[in-house]
């Protein structure tokens, strides 16, 4: 499977990210001043650790769509390619002449793939969005930041799910049109909205219009028991406890006969982390530290499961980053690769792929069109 990757910020190279660690070939192509995840600091050796993370197992290409000449070849790329993924905003590659409806013409079988904030219709389509904003719309900011014992206000997701789960989704959908295809012999557009997205993952939607509650209020107000982060003597502990069985292992390690949370959290506040866990999971009840980053990723099970892997980024040497995560027995996937440089795969796709000369590739060149 060839993937066009025309992509920028998070949510579209984390999806194309995922597509080449299963084996696709994506042609990662920017314009020739390059796209802007390349330049998000800190700098490393001159290199963005967003764009090395994000850019994984991607082939390079330069193009610059603003020009006659990068509209053309980008038509040749879609003849022989099956998804092409875009987050511009709403409208953008019409006007480039690229819309969906010209390219299916080209390619009835392509896929193509928008990624927005908003989607492609109603009210907001056309306003612009990043990961805070689809967060704050969607009412997300709201659900998170009320634990049990730190009470706040509306709390931003530090790790931009805002982009993150539009990545897995578009991935998802992705594989179901190409499963499609395969019947149908034609291609289709998914229109694919960050604010969509998050709302889509929210049990609390139909907490709230049925119960008038949101799902973690309703967690803590129904359910007897700890679920949740609690404080222990030198730190933090996730401990869920419901009633039945998972309980009663709780109380007779705690010695209680029934379950009172303030009890609960005095136990834990004369114990430290280590000792909380080692008697919890000896007692089958699900707990875990609050690791912070450099503990999560020395972690010995994370390091098992091969969630950590090393990528030698030219310039830069061998880099911790984050694995792949499907544990796929027959086609195992990987993200070892490192990102390209700016245009590194120029004169392998144009020439392999395009029959273009090198000749052909110097005059391109000169026209400012790689």
């Amino acid at each position: 499977m060839r993937v066009l990757d025309l992509t920028h910020a998070m949510a579209g190279p984390m999806c194309t990210m995922f597509l080449a660690g299963m084996g696709a070939e994506v042609l990662k192509i920017e314009p020739p001043w390059g796209e802007m995840t390349r330049f998000f600091p800190p700098l490393v050796k001159g290199v963005s650790p967003f764009f090395a993370y994000l850019d994984r197992n991607k082939k390079g290409i330069t193009l610059n769509l603003k020009k006659e000449k990068g509209v053309e070849i980008f038509k040749e790329l879609v003849k022989r390619s099956d998804v092409v993924v875009e987050n511009f905003s709403a409208g953008v590659m019409d006007r480039l002449g690229l819309g969906y409806e010209v390219l299916s013409g080209i390619n009835p079988r392509i896929i193509f793939v928008s990624i927005t904030g908003f989607g492609q219709t109603g009210p907001y389509s056309t306003r612009l969005s990043f990961d805070p904003i689809a967060q704050a719309v969607s009412g997300f900011m709201t659900l998170t930041g009320q634990e049990v014992d730190q009470p706040g206000g509306p709390v931003q997701v530090a790790e931009a799910i805002g982009d993150s789960v539009p990545a897995m989704q578009a991935v998802i959908g992705i594989l179901a049109a190409l499963y499609n295809r395969q019947f149908t012999g034609r291609g289709q557009r998914i229109d694919l909205a960050q604010l969509d997205s998050l709302v889509s993952i929210f049990p609390s939607v139909t907490f709230w219009t049925m119960g008038g509650i949101t799902f973690r209020d309703a967690l803590n107000k129904f359910r007897v028991g700890p679920s949740g982060l609690y404080r222990a003597k030198d730190g933090y502990v996730a401990v869920t406890a419901p009633e039945g069985d998972i309980q009663e292992r709780l109380l007779k390690v705690m010695d209680e006969k029934s379950f009172e949370m303030p009890k609960f959290k005095e136990w834990l506040q004369n114990r430290k982390v280590e000792e909380v866990v080692k008697l919890l999971i000896e007692a089958r009840i699900p707990v875990g530290p609050v690791q912070d980053l450099s503990q999560a990723i020395s972690d010995p099970h994370v390091q098992a499961r091969e969630m950590i892997v090393e990528v030698d980024c030219p310039g830069v040497g061998k880099v911790k980053m984050p694995g792949f995560p499907l544990k796929l027995s027959a086609t195992p996937g990987n993200l070892n690769e490192p990102a390209p440089a700016l245009g590194q795969h120029n004169e392998e796709v144009l020439t392999s792929l395009l029959g273009y000369s090198r000749e052909d590739m110097a005059k391109l060149k000169q026209e400012q069109v790689i």
